[in-house]
């Protein structure tokens, strides 16, 4: 083997360059082969243990991170072999020196030819002799196998390390390739919060369940539809409690848990998965109000809409109202439903759509708030549409009959009610049927207007004829109230019948109603006579008849009838009074007879409340007086019984002469003592009557010894309130008849007075007709009656009908004064009567009615005399009526 020269250097053989090389390449290999398993085994190792890890539970990220760090260091060990095996024994001196640490001999041969060759100095060196040298170092290595001289070489375990966990995983990505991605992944991102893949998979879970405070809950875990596992059952446990499993069913897990109020963690484990839910008990979403937006009916003339809350759950508007309902919890809602329908929240608030009231609806709220918590049940609000109700009418002081003067106003009260606005109110009127009246009075007047808003109306009416043209005459008269209901008839009060009357009408119908009390008031006083007559009988019986049981109580009923007549003369009084104040109203009716009138009702006013029941109390006090027996019964009667009495008898004066005797009848004596002192004796008393009456023998009695006064009590208490009250009696019975004869002479006035207006109210009605039929002479003066006008005629009928009811008038007019002469025997009275009849006043008035028709002229010559003459009449009686002037 030759040296290759270059350049005259020393150079080494080929066959050492290429066993250098050789060994070197072989090095480079075995550790670099070392180095990738490594690296493979740092990597995949770290990959299996995640893959296991996230089998047991979700890793962590540090322990991700560990692992990540594993692999790393793992990868790193190529570069480091690198550096060590490659690049450090790159040169042939560096191969020489890892060639010593197996052949030290050949190893430190080769560094020395190696470095004979490269060292500049040894080039000067003999030629031959180095040249020589590096033959025998050539020659000697090529005995050498330097491929045993690699350091440690163990690349077939590093081989088969790496190959296992290799293949593994080459098997699980080939059997699990979504699970071994998911590992990859995690591996290689271990900063990352990447999910970890399980073979029990779920639909995605909450990071945080909110439930509700103190109640038991409910959590579901559902399977996904790729899950590659389906465990059996699967348990969650809730902090430090028991856990609660559950077995999979539907594809879906339902664990029962109790009720919490504080928050906790959910550990849920179902085969592979492990997921942790935070559990936050909160207190479920309350309504804090209800509020009803109202749009009432159009033609209620509203159109501001109401708000009305109805946190009580009931609702009661009109039918045809719009109503929106909005409920507001506690706190922002995600969802709600109104009837079952989704209906979008806003913020707190869930608004129902517009319902229409008609009927009974019931409408049900549903709520679910942000944190999915719903409500603890649905709130049901019932709707009740009713009628628009008609209004109400309440008329005070307005009297439901009354006679009335047509100048008479009349105040009243009236209280107007409805529930959306009175409209008006006003007064009716309508005349009753009446033979006598033509044209019955018709008419309404407005009251008061009301108002949209004005759900109450008070105000005070009047009523008086002459102001609403209502001719004298009886009408029915109502009050009416209007509301916004459209087609609704008006709302009237109870009908109040007036009965409307002149000055002259109303007098004599005074004079009438004062006649009638006046029959009354002498019923009361006949009543009291009769009363007055019993109660001197029963005063005419003896003591011991007066002590009967049945004669006390004919005196408690004497008391009793005494006590119902003061009150019926009382109603009397009062109904009096009320004549005088209607009277007090007609300025046709004299003063003068009205005072005395009054003055009258004052007097039986006193006697019916002060001196009747005085009367009364007497005979009452009489009927209830105590039987008392004197201290020793009756000498010179035999007598059985028992006197318990050990106190003396009454003394007597010495000039009193003993009564005359009377036949001896035996008495049945039980008399009891008494511990009362004995009443001083003066000397004055006088000794008791005796009784005029014939003994009797009668039923034993009880009585009780007495003071020892002058007097029998039983006797004196009874008597003298008999006579007490007969005398009481007989003072009133007296002043009853002082004005019983004033009442007479001033209705006798009053009737006269009437009379007299009666005949003024004729002669005046002849002059009103005779003034009607002249503003008719231009038609129908010397016309035949068929051609008059329509007009004109239908005036004259009914001139005629007047004619015909003056003349019944006038009938009653002579009968009520025939009757007023009978009882009061005036003279004019007769002669004016009597020359009525003479001149047939009746029959000429009515044969002027039958000819107004043919003869207009005559008529009205006639009506003039009938008025003057009339007229003249009535000025006759003056005279017997001049006392109520």
């Amino acid at each position: 083997m030759s040296l290759i020269q270059t350049h005259d250097r020393l150079q080494l053989p080929g066959s050492l360059r290429t066993q250098l090389h050789d060994f070197r390449r072989r090095v480079w290999s075995i550790k670099m082969i070392e180095a990738a398993c490594g690296a493979v085994f740092g990597v995949v190792v770290p990959f299996l243990a995640l893959f296991a890890f996230d089998r047991l539970g979700d890793s962590p990220a540090w322990l991700r991170g560990m692992l990540f760090a594993l692999a790393v260091a793992g990868c790193a060990t190529v570069p480091w072999a690198f550096h060590r095996w490659v690049w450090r024994n790159r040169r042939l001196e560096q191969l020489a020196r890892l060639l010593s640490r197996k052949h030290p001999h050949v190893g430190d041969q080769l560094l020395g030819v190696i470095e004979l060759v490269e060292n500049d100095a040894e080039q000067a060196r003999s030629r031959t002799l180095c040249e020589a040298a590096i033959e025998q170092v050539a020659h000697d290595s090529r005995k050498r196998d330097f491929r045993d001289a690699v350091p440690n070489p163990r690349h077939r375990l590093w081989s088969a390390l790496a190959a296992v966990p290799t293949l593994v995983t080459l098997g699980l990505a080939i059997l699990y390739p979504a699970a071994t991605a998911n590992a990859w992944t995690r591996l290689l991102a271990p900063w990352q919060n990447i999910p970890r893949f399980t073979f029990a998979a779920f639909e995605p879970l909450p990071e945080r369940l909110v439930v509700a405070h103190g109640e038991p809950f409910s959590f579901t875990a559902r399977l996904a539809s790729n899950s590659l596992s389906r465990p059996g059952q699967g348990t969650v446990q809730l902090g430090v409690q028991q856990p609660v499993t559950a077995a999979l069913r539907d594809g879906r897990y339902e664990f029962d848990l109790p009720s919490q109020i504080d928050t906790g963690r959910l550990e849920v484990r179902i085969g592979d998965f492990r997921r942790s839910v935070n559990v936050e008990p909160k207190l479920r979403p309350e309504l804090t109000s209800i509020a009803a937006l109202v749009t009432l009916p159009d033609y209620l003339g509203l159109p501001e809409k109401q708000t009305k809350d109805v946190r009580g759950g009931v609702l009661t508007l009109v039918n045809g109202s719009r109503v929106e309902l909005t409920a507001t919890a506690s706190r922002n809602l995600a969802g709600g439903a109104v009837d079952g329908a989704s209906r979008p929240p806003r913020g707190a608030s869930l608004t129902s759509p517009e319902f229409v009231v008609d009927g009974i609806r019931r409408v049900e709220f549903q709520w679910t708030d942000e944190f999915g918590l719903a409500g603890k049940e649905p709130f049901a609000l019932t709707m009740t549409g009713r009628d628009d109700e008609a209004p109400s009418l309440i008329v005070e002081d307005l009297p439901r009959r009354k006679v009335v003067l047509e100048s008479e106003v009349l105040s009243f009260k009236i209280r107007a009610r409805d529930d959306f606005g009175v409209k008006a109110v006003g007064i009716e009127w309508k005349g009753i049927e009446n033979p006598v009246v033509t044209s019955p009075a018709e008419g309404e007047r407005l009251l008061s207007a009301g108002g949209n808003n004005q759900e109450s109306l008070d105000l005070t009416g009047t009523f008086s004829a002459k102001s609403l043209g209502i001719e004298p005459q009886p009408v029915n008269v109502r009050v009416y109230v209007e509301d916004y209901f459209p087609g609704r008839a008006r709302v009237y009060s109870p009908p109040h019948t007036f009965y409307v009357l002149t000055a002259e009408q109303h007098a004599i119908w005074i004079t009438d109603q004062m006649s009638k009390w006046h029959h009354q008031a002498l019923e009361v006083r006949d009543r009291e006579l009769q009363l007055f007559e019993t109660n001197k009988q029963l005063r005419e019986l003896s003591r011991d008849e007066l002590d009967r049981p049945e004669t006390r109580r004919r005196i408690e009923n004497q008391s009793a009838a005494e006590r119902a007549n003061g009150r019926r003369l009382s109603n009397l009084t009062a109904f009096g009074e009320e004549l005088v104040r209607q009277a007090m109203r007609n300025p046709e009716i004299g003063v003068g007879h009205l005072e005395k009138w009054a003055e009258m009702m004052q007097i039986l006013k006193d006697i019916s409340a002060n001196r009747m029941p005085s009367v009364a109390d007497l005979l009452k006090a009489a009927s209830q007086a105590p039987a008392v027996a004197d201290n020793q019964p009756a000498k010179k009667n035999p007598m059985a019984g028992q006197v318990r009495s050990s106190a003396d008898g009454k003394a007597s004066k010495p000039d009193d002469k003993p009564p005359e005797p009377k036949p001896a009848v035996p008495q049945i004596v039980d008399s009891e003592s008494s511990q009362q002192p004995k009443a001083k004796q003066t000397g004055d008393e006088e000794p008791p009557e005796p009784s005029k009456g014939q003994p009797t023998l009668r039923l034993p009695v009880t009585t009780v010894m007495g003071n020892g006064s002058g007097k029998n009590q039983a006797c004196a208490t009874t008597e003298e309130k008999v006579d007490e009250a007969i005398k009481q009696q007989q003072d009133l019975l007296a002043e009853f008849e002082k004005i019983a004869d004033e009442l007479n002479r001033v209705l006798a006035n009053l009737e006269g007075s009437t009379l007299l207006k009666r005949l003024k109210a004729a002669s005046r009605l002849q002059y009103k007709i005779g003034g009607r039929i002249s503003d008719q002479l231009k038609e129908t003066f010397g016309v035949t009656p068929t051609l008059v006008a329509e007009k004109p005629l239908k005036v004259i009928q009914e001139m005629s009908e007047q004619e015909s009811k003056a003349s019944l008038d006038v009938s009653f007019i002579m009968d009520d004064m025939q009757g007023y002469f009978e009882r009061r025997r005036f003279v004019k009275f007769k002669t004016v009567l009597d020359e009525m009849r003479q001149s047939d006043v009746i029959g000429s008035l009515r044969q002027l009615g039958d000819d107004l028709s043919k003869e207009n002229g005559m008529s009205l010559a006639q009506t003039e005399y009938w008025s003057d003459t009339l007229d003249r009449w009535a000025e006759d009686l003056v005279d017997p009526a001049k006392g109520g002037t």
